[in-house]
């Protein structure tokens, strides 16, 4: 069997929009146009167009055409970074918009936040929620929840301009590594307005525990969006030692 003909056509828009350097919220020729261009039927085009979709290179809005998407973070799991020092290594301005911050007592002894925290019921925590931008674009929902006790001051910090490692680092407890989960969710209403997509968007859902000296002083749960963001894993052979961050 050969290739399907909506990949061929897929495969020659994938290279002209990475061959010519098209800009970012380019609109792509309709799918008449296409369809014209190929000799295809506009089925096939409009399956082309999902599969550029799927991978990441467009954006398609109903009833207004299709449109180059902007790249892709892609971020390494092999190494420990703050967003801030993240985003900064990608040659990209971090940013921060400030939802909550507070601390609170949580009573339930099923909590996972007190579970990861290796903290017993009643125990007090402090809590952020930060919309995280690259570039003044939204990129991350991120709370984070730290034990009280080990930062008693932490909420005095401008947490709007530093980052949150970097205060964890001033107290001497900054994570030297981390154990991260990731799982596909997809958005609710209320997520995908402050991120800037539709509601029912797909998203990256990252829980993570951070340690400082086997202990834990970390818990977050970042949802980042699906369509400008991938991670990235470096294997070994099975049975090699991987070093942890």
């Amino acid at each position: 069997m050969g290739i399907p003909r909506y990949r061929v056509i897929a495969e020659k828009l994938r290279r002209e929009i990475l061959g010519r350097g098209a800009a970012p919220h380019e609109r792509l020729p309709s799918e008449p146009e296409l369809a014209r261009r190929f000799g295809a039927a506009r089925e096939t085009v409009r399956r082309a167009l999902a599969e550029l979709q799927r991978q990441g290179l467009i954006y398609c809005r109903p009833g207004v055409g299709s449109f180059v998407a902007e790249p892709r973070v892609d971020q390494d799991l092999d190494r420990l970074f703050g967003f801030s020092e993240f985003m900064l290594r990608q040659g990209l301005r971090p940013g921060a918009r400030l939802l909550e911050a507070g601390v609170l007592r949580i009573a339930d002894p099923q909590s996972r936040v007190l579970r990861e925290l290796g903290l017993p019921a009643g125990s007090r925590v402090i809590y952020i929620r930060r919309l995280r931008t690259a570039a003044g674009e939204p990129l991350v929902i991120a709370s984070t929840w730290l034990p009280e006790a080990r930062f008693p001051d932490f909420l005095r910090h401008d947490l709007r301009r530093q980052s949150v490692y970097r205060i964890m680092e001033r107290t001497g407890y900054k994570p030297t590594r981390a154990i991260e989960t990731i799982e596909a969710v997809t958005l609710t209403a209320e997520q995908a307005a402050l991120l800037g997509v539709a509601p029912g968007s797909a998203a990256l859902l990252i829980r993570r525990t951070g340690y400082s000296n086997g202990v834990p002083v970390e818990y977050a749960e970042d949802y980042y969006r699906g369509d400008r963001t991938s991670f990235r894993v470096r294997l070994g052979e099975s049975g090699a030692t991987r070093s942890g961050p």
